[in-house]
């Protein structure tokens, strides 16, 4: 089945949209959100993988900022509520009501947020690695990152889900700026986290090369 993609407009803002597999009535979606770096692009066939073993719609959707959508000037402050407040948003904009939300990294911490909130609709919640707290591997990335955008390389990778260059460094640059303030204002989700009232699955890998397994 071909991937049907879409442009979302969320509060004057242009947002590139995919559903890998299509909206059923009567089954909630199954929500993806990439990555602090990525895109609908970095998701590679794990919707469409995940859609076929459940028999679920599959949904995503290029953060403000990344991908196909609109550039973004500044990140904001604390970096993940932002994107967290404005994910019911887009939702609505894509007609999309009851939803299990799988998030990634950044993604997952912006799920974790979501399910915080205990919207109508959320069915289950699904974090994969996501930042609940400040570590010393996160903080070696930002390091890393930062000493990449500020010398002006960024990998291939980055480019190829940002679509160009120039795009990339200034992701990489404004990710890195965001996320150091963000630590540095002491943020952390650990005891928010207690509000979740709906199914959760969490997990992080032993050997993440962004977050330690203490985040889990």
């Amino acid at each position: 089945m071909t991937p049907a993609d879409q442009l979302l407009t969320v509060d004057g803002v242009k947002l590139f949209a995919r559903w890998w597999r299509p909206a059923v009535a009567g089954k909630p979606a199954l929500v993806f959100l990439h990555d602090g770096l990525g895109s609908v692009e970095s998701l590679r066939r794990f919707p469409e993988r995940l859609a076929d073993a459940t028999g679920l719609p599959a949904f995503g959707y290029d953060r403000w900022g990344y991908g196909k959508s609109d550039a973004r000037a500044v990140m904001p402050v604390p970096i993940m509520e932002d994107y967290a407040d404005r994910l019911p948003r887009v939702l609505a904009a894509a007609g999309i009501g009851e939803h299990i939300v799988v998030g990634h990294s950044d993604g997952g911490s912006i799920a974790l947020l979501h399910a915080m909130a205990n919207p109508p609709g959320l069915r289950a919640t699904v974090s994969i690695a996501a930042h609940v707290q400040n570590d010393a591997t996160s903080r070696a990335q930002l390091d890393r990152h930062g000493t990449m955008a500020a010398s002006d390389e960024v990998p291939d990778w980055l480019i190829r889900f940002q679509g160009e260059r120039s795009r990339a460094v200034h992701l990489m640059a404004e990710w890195v700026r965001a996320w150091r303030a963000t630590f540095a204002g002491g943020w952390e989700l650990s005891e928010r986290l207690k509000s979740i009232r709906g199914p959760l699955l969490a997990l992080h890998g032993e050997y993440d090369d962004y977050g330690e397994p203490g985040q889990l």
